[in-house]
């Protein structure tokens, strides 16, 4: 016959089966007292003889009392008590529970197929999602575009798609052949001057025969181009001749043991001015003065404009 024991020493609570004896036949004494104090001793042996117990977990709701063979029946109260003072103050709670309530369903028996059913729906509704969005970003042709959904917000970052195609270069005007000098390259093409010269007559000739309006208007767009080209190029070679002067008269300064002075922006311009006024006649100076009082006129018009909207 098997009995059942707990043991609350030191906070935990343990099912003791009775060992299993063979079956033995007690000797007739005439002395009850005698054998009831054999009795006692036999209980208080196998509830103080833990090695030989098959122990019973706590924390698995079991009521068969099945036991444990191997090294677990070896291990001592005092183990077991160090043990579980080492486990966080969650986990030792939640055993007291179940090891105080030893018939309840388990913790978790309930939850874990819910949480993977849920898991499972959830993964099923993204597959089905993500399927969608591809066939709603498909194309109706490999030649129509992509097809892409308003609202779903477009991203700051862009795909930045390579040029694989071969650009073609100039290997005299490239970084690896060095520093680019321009007073060289132009007195090298300086031929090319005369090209533009003599096609800008020809322009005007063929102007003055065309009778075609529209002919005649894409013909004077032509030479207005190449005579602004022009003058865009005559300005900067200007800039050059000024700038160069004044560095070579810094360079007889400095050898005279004087302090160089390097020339500001707006005092290069104010030289470029007196340059250009130089060379104009009294009737161009004027006009040329007109031009730019209404170019700056017109300037001061337009910002008057933007303040007087922004106040309103």
């Amino acid at each position: 016959m098997s009995t059942k024991r707990k043991s609350t020493a030191l906070g935990i609570e343990r099912r003791v089966r009775a060992r299993r004896e063979e079956d033995w036949e007690p000797e007739a004494s005439a002395d009850p007292s005698a054998s009831e104090a054999s009795a006692d001793e036999e209980a208080s042996e196998d509830a103080d003889d833990t090695g030989s117990d098959n122990d019973s977990d706590a924390a698995s709701d079991q009521d068969d009392g099945s036991a444990y063979d191997g090294p677990l029946a070896s291990i001592s109260f005092g183990a077991l008590a160090r043990a579980q003072e080492s486990l966080p103050a969650s986990q030792r709670r939640r055993k007291a529970s179940q090891a105080s309530d030893p018939d309840g369903p388990p913790e978790h028996s309930h939850k874990r197929p819910e949480r993977g059913a849920k898991d499972g729906s959830s993964s099923t509704a993204e597959k089905r999602k993500q399927q969608q969005q591809q066939q709603d970003l498909k194309r109706s042709s490999k030649h129509a575009p992509q097809e892409v959904s308003s609202k779903k917000p477009v991203s700051r970052r862009r795909e930045i798609i390579a040029d694989t195609r071969r650009k073609a270069r100039d290997p005299r005007f490239d970084a690896l052949a060095g520093r680019v000098d321009e007073a060289r390259i132009a007195k090298a093409y300086s031929f090319l001057d005369e090209y533009r010269e003599s096609e800008m007559a020809e322009l005007r000739a063929q102007i003055k025969k065309t009778k075609g309006a529209e002919e005649k208007e894409a013909l004077k767009r032509q030479l207005l181009s190449m005579e602004s080209k022009k003058k865009a190029r005559l300005k900067r070679e200007e800039e050059a001749r000024v700038l160069d002067e004044h560095r070579r008269r810094e360079k007889e300064l400095v050898a005279q043991g004087k302090k160089p002075f390097y020339l500001k922006e707006s005092e290069r311009k104010k030289q470029l001015l007196v340059k250009r006024f130089e060379g104009m006649s009294k009737g161009q100076v004027d006009r040329a003065i007109e031009r730019k009082r209404k170019k700056v006129a017109s300037k001061e018009k337009k910002e008057l404009i933007s303040l007087e909207r922004r106040r309103h």
